[in-house]
């Protein structure tokens, strides 16, 4: 009797209209040498040659073809954890692609060291053949994840892509049906659940920038829903214990200032005010109070155009 496999690394590939890019997506995780590894692409009810192209990947071996009704990028993703049999999960959105001989040595980390609840590797942002962003990541391992989301700055990268996970750390967890930034939301959940988290230097993630997606034209709900992600943690006491905490509530602010900056309602200045003055912006902040703060960007960005 010839037995199944064991399963390492389950990848989940959410897709929604995405014909130019699918395939590319796909030919990048298969290229992977991973020994143990399925994918599992959920076609979120897409309109275009989506399906018909994740069909033609269905005879590969390991490679699982689900199609539902549209629910949105949380409950593709969900299904696809559902289904999921590995004992390491990862995630691809489908405009994005993986450098050659990445999850290899990610799933050699992982299995070397059963203590890595969450393995993080590098990102890079693009525009087309231009570079946005690269994280800086370094070799390092986290014990205490308050740390990894202050002077980790894991808040800056909270991607669900560029990590891989044990399993059971979504045993009680899934993303947030409907919620925009929901990687933002899920990943302090998950971080209640680890052990350990490394980062690592080694691999890359390729980020492809969509001008017109919901980080580069996010509206007020998009924006009060990531506020609102962050809000428990800023309120957090312990978390301002640490060297990180003053640069982690400064990007939380520039996010208060965006939401104000879209919606205009004074409803919506629900940031607490804490005695960081580590640049202009933050002692402004400390003169003017931070409903004038934001008022006075609003202003700025509707005169030059840039709202």
């Amino acid at each position: 009797m010839v037995m199944s496999q064991k399963v390492l690394l389950s990848v989940i590939i959410p897709a929604y209209n995405v014909e130019d890019t699918i395939a590319r997506c796909v030919d990048s995780v298969l290229r992977q040498d991973v020994a143990g590894m399925e994918v599992i692409i959920v076609d979120d009810g897409s309109t275009d040659a989506t399906p018909s192209i994740c069909d033609a990947y269905s005879s590969r071996k390991a490679v699982t073809v689900v199609h539902t009704v549209n629910g949105g990028l949380s409950v593709a993703r969900n299904n696809g954890i559902e289904r999921a049999r590995g004992e390491l999960i990862t995630f691809v959105d489908s405009d994005d692609y993986l450098a050659d001989n990445t999850y290899g040595r990610l799933v050699d980390i992982a299995t070397a060291h059963p203590d890595y609840d969450i393995i993080e590797f590098p990102v890079v942002k693009e525009d087309g053949s231009t570079e946005l962003f690269r994280t800086a990541l370094t070799d390092t391992v986290y014990t205490d994840m308050a740390q990894y989301w202050t002077d980790g700055r894991a808040y800056a990268h909270s991607y669900a892509c560029n990590k891989v996970y044990r399993r059971r750390l979504f045993d009680e967890v899934r993303f947030p049906r409907g919620r925009k930034f929901e990687d933002a939301a899920t990943l302090p959940l998950l971080l209640r659940h680890a052990r350990a988290v490394r980062t690592v230097t080694t691999g890359l993630y390729h980020y492809t920038f969509n001008r017109n997606g919901i980080t580069a034209r996010a509206d007020a709900k998009a924006l009060r829903q990531l506020l609102d992600a962050h809000r428990p943690l800023i309120g957090d006491s312990r978390l301002r214990t640490y060297d990180g905490f003053a640069d982690y509530y400064y990007n939380v602010l520039n996010i208060q200032i965006s939401l104000y900056t879209v919606s205009g309602d004074d409803a919506d200045i629900v940031l607490p005010t804490l005695p960081y003055r580590q640049n202009t912006k933050l002692r402004l902040l400390h003169i003017l109070g931070m409903r004038n703060l934001c008022r006075l960007f609003r202003l700025v960005y509707r005169l030059t155009g840039r709202q």
